[in-house]
């Protein structure tokens, strides 16, 4: 399904394709566990923050994974 953009709000769209892999997804995990690969996260941040990720990726001074929280109840 494609990805909507909305040009007048200064959204962009990307499809992005994946292909499922269990086993590889094990064997990432597992190099994760052995402390053979690490990922570098450069904030968490909550979903509300979102907006502000957006921009910071767009100037390019956003370096490193993101993982997005829920908000708080």
């Amino acid at each position: 399904m494609p990805a909507p953009a909305d040009e007048q709000r200064g959204v962009r769209a990307i499809d992005l394709f994946v292909r499922s892999d269990a086993q590889q997804l094990a064997e990432l995990v597992a190099r994760v566990n052995r402390g053979e690969l690490t990922i570098d996260v450069a904030q968490r941040v909550r979903l509300s923050e979102l907006p502000a990720i957006h921009a910071a990726a767009a100037a390019g001074s956003l370096h490193g994974k993101v993982v997005v929280l829920p908000d708080a109840d």
